[in-house]
């Protein structure tokens, strides 16, 4: 897989703090190379303290195509947008952002249907059944969104 990669490889940053933990980049690299995207999914710890720096010079820099956020960046990365979808501004939070055509991001929040997708293509019906999500923060609040949105009569946002 990373014989491929050049300097015309696409970068999607994924940042967090800690960032240790996270175990997507392979599988997103892989599904992107499947995709036939020319890309590279990268883990990149920043503190909290350097977000602004770091957002910054990753919008000055080419190659880096997308961001995803992760702990504790959702809130944040998504103040630092110049344009959200309908969800993202809804919760406040984003977990993905791309560029838009004049160099800014615009960013979303995915958490929600990547929850409430695979359990109604599984044949799990949310509609009419309780759920316990505990949480408070921004994907917790856009799964809780996803399953309202399926019409769960026992879901609180």
């Amino acid at each position: 897989m990373l014989e491929q990669f050049s300097g015309a490889t696409r970068v999607i940053l994924i940042l967090g703090d800690s960032i240790a933990q996270v175990k997507a980049p392979v599988g997103l690299t892989r599904e992107f190379e499947r995709r036939g995207h020319h890309a590279i999914v990268v883990p990149l710890q920043l503190a909290v303290a350097d977000l602004d720096a770091g957002i910054l010079a990753l919008s000055r820099a080419k190659n880096v195509d997308g961001l995803i956020a992760t702990i504790p960046h959702k809130f944040a990365v998504a103040a630092r947008c110049a344009t959200l979808s309908e969800r993202a501004k809804f919760l406040g939070a984003i977990n993905v952002a791309r560029r838009n055509t004049d160099g800014s991001w615009h960013g979303d929040m995915l958490d929600g249907e990547g929850f409430a997708a695979p359990l109604a293509r599984a044949g799990c019906e949310i509609k009419g059944n309780r759920a316990l999500l505990v949480g408070a923060g921004g994907g917790q609040r856009d799964r809780a969104g996803a399953a309202r949105s399926r019409r769960s009569a026992a879901c609180r946002a």
